[in-house]
């Protein structure tokens, strides 16, 4: 217990925050995961201001990113977890955990997933600053343990529409003030529900989030099977990706309800070959805005990976595809989707020194149709129709 009290008050004061406190009977864990990486980035075949475009893609603008390199900490973390027995089947918990910029300094406790709850026989309820039940039961072949935040990770195709770089249009997300209730395993399945309000709430809008699953297998089984499904309600995915001139995020008449269904399904075979695939359905809708101004716009997108276990070598692989989907505008205005088709490929591979040390290699490619802006680069935006090529080598120490 004093060697716990030590650590919290070195990691206390490295972050700036006061003393914890460590009750006798409610032990704290401290953990963490470190990837930094040194990285090469360099673009191609952005299209031409000359070029063609379509409807809901701003005008190309030709600009390639300069070939440059970046050192990257992508998702790094440090975190805290904790619980204590109430008794009666009871139990509390929670977690505080925190995105560690190791390559450039600073950083603010509770950026990644942070809450307190309730379990017990009747399953789980958690408050706080979460993933969301989509983003957690789909896509969750981690690409050599360090695709969380890096330019491997298959969200920026498979979870998002390939115009305009708003977020508000993702579907892969860590939502503030959510509750979140995951039930108890029956017979292998288990579903979960979450639910964040808007607490800016209007007479006209009502940005709210609700998003649902149900999972089986996994764990001790080499089968694991997933739906989730997520609604956005006026939060504006399409109108705030689209050209200025067709959003009605500024009408107030205006409402968006934003969905998308994803199914998962992985198998492993022999304890050491795992094979994941995803399939996932997205569209945006709004009402009541002007004639000529975003209506829909649908697409689909999939992705396999493959993660290989040999001695201490790991190898992964994977691609993810987007549609580039169809079109609307209000009135019934001619509408086109041509060039957003996206694709990215990626494949790496690790070498483990000990269970909780590695060394990693890795290169991806992601290929942008003449008016898409899909993206997995960790500073800027790509232009329209620009292909991305990133590689980087790293070191991984988990604690």
């Amino acid at each position: 217990m004093k060697t716990k009290k030590m650590l919290a008050v070195l990691v206390a004061g490295a972050c700036g925050a006061p003393l914890l406190s460590f009750a006798q009977d409610a032990p704290v864990v401290l953990y963490g995961r470190l990837y930094p990486q040194f990285n090469v980035i360099s673009s191609s075949g952005a299209t031409a201001t000359t070029g063609p475009r379509n409807t809901l893609s701003g005008a190309p603008t030709g600009v390639e990113l300069a070939r440059h390199q970046e050192v990257q900490a992508s998702n790094s973390r440090l975190g805290f977890r904790g619980k204590e027995n109430l008794g009666n089947g009871y139990e509390a918990f929670f977690q505080i955990e925190s995105t560690v910029p190791i390559d450039a300094g600073g950083g603010t406790l509770g950026t990644r997933d942070t809450f307190v709850g309730i379990r017990g026989g009747f399953g789980s309820v958690k408050l706080g600053n979460m993933d969301t039940v989509y983003k957690n039961y789909g896509d969750t072949l981690s690409f050599l343990g360090v695709s969380s935040g890096n330019f491997v990770s298959n969200s920026g195709v498979l979870s998002k529409l390939g115009f305009g770089t708003s977020s508000s249009g993702s579907f892969h997300l860590r939502r503030a003030n959510s509750v979140v209730y995951d039930s108890p395993e029956l017979n292998g399945f288990e579903f979960a529900v979450g639910y964040s309000p808007d607490e800016v709430k209007t007479a006209n809008r009502n940005a709210t989030l609700v998003s649902t699953g149900v999972r089986y297998g996994g764990k001790k089984s080499p089968f694991f099977v997933a739906a989730a499904y997520e609604v956005h309600n006026d939060l504006f995915g399409g109108s705030r990706n689209a050209t200025a001139t067709l959003s009605n995020f500024a009408n107030l008449n205006a409402r968006s309800k934003d969905t998308a269904l994803r199914l998962t399904g992985s198998y492993t075979f022999f304890g050491k070959t795992t094979v994941e695939v995803n399939y996932a359905i997205m569209e945006y809708k709004e009402t009541g805005g002007a004639a000529g101004r975003f209506n829909n716009y649908k697409h689909n997108a999939f992705s396999i990976g493959l993660e290989h276990n040999m001695g201490p070598w790991q190898f992964a692989a994977s691609l993810s595809q987007a549609a580039k989907g169809s079109c609307s505008l209000v009135g019934g205005t001619v509408c086109t989707t041509d060039g957003l088709k996206g694709t990215q490929a990626s494949v790496g591979g690790r070498y483990n020194f000990s269970k909780r040390t590695s060394m990693f290699s890795m290169y991806s490619k992601l290929y942008n149709g003449f008016a898409a802006r899909y993206s997995n680069l960790a500073n800027g935006d790509p232009a329209s129709g620009s292909d991305i090529s990133q590689f980087a080598v790293g070191v991984q120490h988990s604690f």
